[in-house]
């Protein structure tokens, strides 16, 4: 499955937008322009556009990633703030603005998954394959990439080429023409916690920032 991050993120919230936008003229623009980081505003804005997951409840989730994208081209940058939540194969992505004025979730499984937007919309038993190949295009692996946050991923048992770090950690790698660099919390061997991850393609850089770290 693949899919590009930024694509993704500017989708949803052009959907989100467009809907809004019948009650509040204008809102779209400014949230896609005042999107940043905000993990506070985040956490307190978790249960106003959602109800718990039956999928998968937080406390049941075996990895927790929290913080915010980044994407940049030389014509235009993206922002949003993100939460990942795994277990199994079972998976959750919420992604918001910085001002909490709007949201949405995707969650499901290898198979199918439910799309969920803060202005009450829903489709169900959506096939991600072919979601993403009607709506987005095929840029970034998607699910393969959040599984290489624990340092354990065909991309990086594929790759054709790996660096490490003084301490033995991987720091970099190449796979499918893209690069993928690592930054780690804690300068210590048994530290693979990460406060970033960079990827980058040509004139494409995408950074992730993590503010929660949990596998």
């Amino acid at each position: 499955m693949y899919i590009s991050i930024w694509k993704i993120v500017k989708k949803l919230y052009e959907h989100w937008g467009v809907s809004h936008s019948r009650n509040s003229q204008g809102t779209s623009g400014l949230v896609l322009k005042s999107l940043t980081v905000g993990a506070g505003i985040f956490l307190v804005a978790s249960c106003q556009f959602f109800p718990e997951s039956e999928l998968l409840p937080q406390e049941e989730a075996t990895r927790t990633y929290q913080g915010r994208i980044a994407f940049k081209q030389p014509d235009q940058s993206f922002v949003t703030i993100f939460r990942w939540l795994e277990s199994g194969s079972a998976f959750q992505l919420t992604l918001r603005d910085r001002l909490a004025l709007g949201g949405v979730r995707v969650q499901g499984n290898e198979s199918l998954a439910t799309i969920e937007y803060s202005n009450g919309d829903k489709e169900e038993g959506v096939d991600l394959d072919d979601w993403i190949e009607s709506n987005l295009g095929i840029s970034l692996p998607f699910e393969e990439l959040w599984k290489c946050l624990s340092m354990k991923c065909k991309l990086i048992d594929e790759a054709t080429q790996r660096e490490y770090d003084s301490y033995g950690r991987l720091e970099r790698f190449s796979s499918d023409q893209w690069t993928f660099k690592f930054f780690y919390k804690e300068k210590d061997l048994d530290s693979t916690a990460l406060k970033k991850l960079e990827m980058s393609k040509d004139d494409t850089k995408i950074r992730i920032f993590f503010t929660k770290f949990e596998n």
